[in-house]
């Protein structure tokens, strides 16, 4: 009986490391590759934003308020 529990628990790591590995691998590349992600790369890249920090930072010309 635990070797059963044993399997299952492999079988469902094994799962999940393949669903972590599909988004990470097709569909995560596949969503970088469209038109509004291209676009605003773009921008942050014409702003001289840095993606990374943006959070961090205020920045006003992405206030839509100007």
């Amino acid at each position: 009986m635990k070797s059963t529990r044993s399997y299952r628990g492999w079988v469902a790591l094994g799962i999940t490391g393949l669903c972590i590995a599909g988004i990470w691998g097709i569909v995560l590349p596949a969503l970088a590759q469209t038109e509004i992600v291209r676009e605003r790369e773009a921008f942050l890249e014409a702003n001289r934003i840095n993606p990374a920090a943006m959070f961090y930072t205020e920045l006003e010309c992405l206030d839509p308020d100007k």
